[in-house]
């Protein structure tokens, strides 16, 4: 059950393999199938629908079932959700980079924003997306039999995992409709084996929020919820973000409902934590559900081991020539993969003296003018310490208690408070009375800073130093006009060091060459 950190996924990956759910492709996400012959086709106990929808959360951090992968990658570890949305997220932005020390093929092309529909990692993300939605669909098949299993499930909790796979499935929808703005939309109602159909986002968008809409209404408060489960707060979070973004996708704003959404949140929820480090180290679960994290993706170094997710922003983010006394700092043993890295454009939005500047600049400048070898001393680019691996108790680790040399034990931070105040500030900027200004200021009062006038470049300023390295950068620059264009350029934008102007129609990925037959392509590509 999820449970300490979602303890039994490795029996809920088995439990997976036994219903047999796979897909390769948009035009198989239908396609139901066993992997194993030999394995068994239903389900036999109440305990094995937890482990199946353990499976269902695991699929957000997890390689794919028994340490393998569920869609076809050439690396499963970097194949994980997580990793796959927080690349295309953040490397097009102005707050990371990945070097050609790593000259992995295609990340250039997102460091640069020239991307083609020939990209790997955007197949690989558009694969992941629809392989969520798809094992979504597919408990939602098959939780009703739990009821007249051994040990079966009351009906009150079968309705409440329903609420949950469908909160799931609503979370890659967004994801789909952000990233690429068209793609198959199937439920679990349609017909396997049938070609799912397609819709660009403006179709998608209404039928995700009132089925969001429903299923939020039967999810539990955080209070009554179990640990790693999502809760009625981080449905609405959720239901906010595509309020947020609605003129983005469908030309019409809804400000007023993503002002009421937030403020469902703050009838139960709405208290900043103290230390804002503190939600990113390896002990941030204690923030997790009713704290400061609204949705937390439970991770573990024992339980829930994960290349994505906090891992890859902790150890793959970490420097490959870090000295021991840092080592020891971070709560690690050995050297980090020399990955993502620190745009210059970050760095500079942080004062020192900001409660929230997380960076380790000894022997590092704040520039990316070599993008090869990123060494120290002498290395391009600083080195982001947002997501440690030591403990509240003994940040600093003087204690000398922590020593993993893999995976992190932070939770991901999907959904934040802080990012509700600041979504409620939006609101106010758009006409809509809502006390946002407050809101607004409370966010900078904890990182040490005196209030601001709100308006919509402080805003997003306030966006990109509270919520950066969290997956919302490139969705914020397109919301405030400034992603594409050249009225705001960062290093290496367009491919040149000091950034160019890129042309309008990358606000939407590339529908991968994979996926074009079904779902066409989108306009400039």
């Amino acid at each position: 059950m999820i449970i300490n950190k979602l303890k039994s996924l490795s029996v809920a990956c088995a439990a997976t393999l036994a219903l047999g759910v796979s897909v390769t492709s948009c035009v198989d996400d239908l396609d139901i199938k066993p992997k194993d012959p030999s394995s068994l086709t239903d389900l036999t106990s109440g305990d094995q629908y937890y482990q199946f929808l353990a499976q269902v959360y695991g699929g957000l951090v997890l390689s794919g079932v028994n340490g393998g992968s569920d869609i076809t990658v050439d690396d499963p570890g970097a194949g994980v959700y997580t990793r796959q949305l927080w690349n295309l997220q953040e490397l097009c932005t102005d707050e990371a980079f990945i070097g050609k020390n790593w000259n992995d093929a295609g990340l250039d092309e997102l460091d640069y924003a020239t991307w083609s529909s020939d990209n790997h990692w955007l197949y690989e993300a558009m694969s992941r997306f629809t392989f969520q939605v798809n094992i979504c669909n597919e408990f939602l098949r098959e939780i009703d039999k739990a009821a007249s299993v051994k040990d079966p499930v009351s009906d009150e909790e079968i309705a409440r995992m329903k609420c949950e796979a469908r909160t799931l499935r609503a979370l890659s929808y967004y994801h789909i409709m952000d990233c690429f703005g068209v793609g198959p939309y199937v439920t679990e109602d349609h017909t396997i084996g049938t070609v799912p159909p397609t819709m660009t986002r403006e179709e998608m968008f209404p039928l995700v929020v009132e089925d969001l809409k429903e299923a939020v209404k039967g999810l539990p408060l955080a209070a009554d919820q179990v640990y790693g489960r999502v809760s009625r707060e981080a449905g609405y979070m959720l239901l906010a973000k595509l309020y947020l973004n609605a003129g983005v996708y469908t030309g019409t704003p809804m400000w007023s409902e993503c002002a009421e959404a937030c403020k469902e949140i703050l009838k139960t929820n709405n208290t900043l934590a103290p230390t804002y480090k503190y939600l990113f180290c390896g002990s941030n679960d204690k923030y997790v559900g009713t704290g400061e994290i609204l949705w937390g993706i439970p991770q573990d170094n024992s339980y829930t081991q994960s290349y994505g997710g906090t891992t890859y922003l902790g150890m793959g983010a970490y420097n490959v020539s870090i000295s021991e006394d840092l080592q020891k700092r971070l709560g690690i043993s050995g050297t980090g993969w020399g990955g993502p890295r620190v745009r210059p454009e970050l760095a500079n939005m942080l004062a020192k003296a900001d409660a929230r500047y997380l960076f380790y600049t000894d022997g590092l400048s704040n520039d990316l003018t070599n993008i090869g070898d990123w060494e120290l001393p002498g290395g391009s680019g600083y080195m982001c310490i947002k997501y440690v691996y030591t403990n509240e108790d003994d940040y600093e680790n003087t204690s000398g208690s922590v020593s993993l040399n893999t995976f992190n034990n932070a939770d991901w931070p999907l959904f934040r408070l802080a990012d509700t105040f600041l979504m409620l500030a939006e609101c106010q900027l758009n006409g809509v009375e809502c006390n946002g200004q407050h809101y607004f200021d409370e966010v900078r009062g904890r990182a040490g800073l005196d209030p601001e006038v709100l308006t919509k470049d402080n805003l997003l300023d306030e966006r990109c130093r509270e919520l950066y390295w969290e997956g919302h950068r490139r969705s914020d620059l397109i919301r405030f006009g400034k992603f594409t264009g050249s009225n705001y350029v960062w290093s290496w934008k367009g491919g040149i060091e000091a950034g160019q102007g890129i042309d309008a129609h990358r606000n939407l990925y590339a529908v991968p060459t994979q996926y074009v037959n079904t779902l066409g392509q989108n306009t400039g590509y």
